[in-house]
């Protein structure tokens, strides 16, 4: 019974902190950037300044029908927290990695949701 509670712990424990899945953000140019989705978290990266991001992503969410709920500025991070409906919790983290590099990590839901990451995200990316 130990070792079977252990077993189960151990694989449950890789599958939300060691899986990273590869995808494919823009595959009608052909340019190989891909982001990640690991644990329920979508990252990507852009090449703007955060603050442009920012803007951008708050119109976006806007206008995709999701209701902002509150704002986080850092330093180096902008976190956006939202509503979408079904009152299902909505995240949005950008961080400036180098001058003109930024990440942006999407969360939609408690365990994540890939398809609804990537629709914020290709908005988000086309309208910059």
């Amino acid at each position: 019974m130990k070792a079977t509670l252990i077993t189960l712990l151990t694989i449950c424990a890789l599958l939300f902190a060691g899986c990273t899945t590869p995808v494919a953000i823009d595959p009608q140019t052909g340019q190989e950037q891909l982001a990640k989705y690991r644990a329920g978290y979508f990252y990507a990266p852009l090449n703007a300044p955060i603050g442009q991001i920012f803007k951008t992503a708050i119109r976006e969410i806007d206008s995709m029908g999701y209701f902002r709920t509150g704002e986080l500025h850092k330093d180096t991070a902008i976190t956006i927290y939202g509503r979408k409906i079904g009152d299902e919790k909505i995240t949005l983290r950008i961080s400036q990695e180098a001058e003109g590099q930024s990440e942006i990590r999407i969360r939609v839901g408690k365990l994540g949701n890939l398809a609804e990451s990537q629709n914020i995200y290709a908005k988000i990316r086309d309208a910059l």
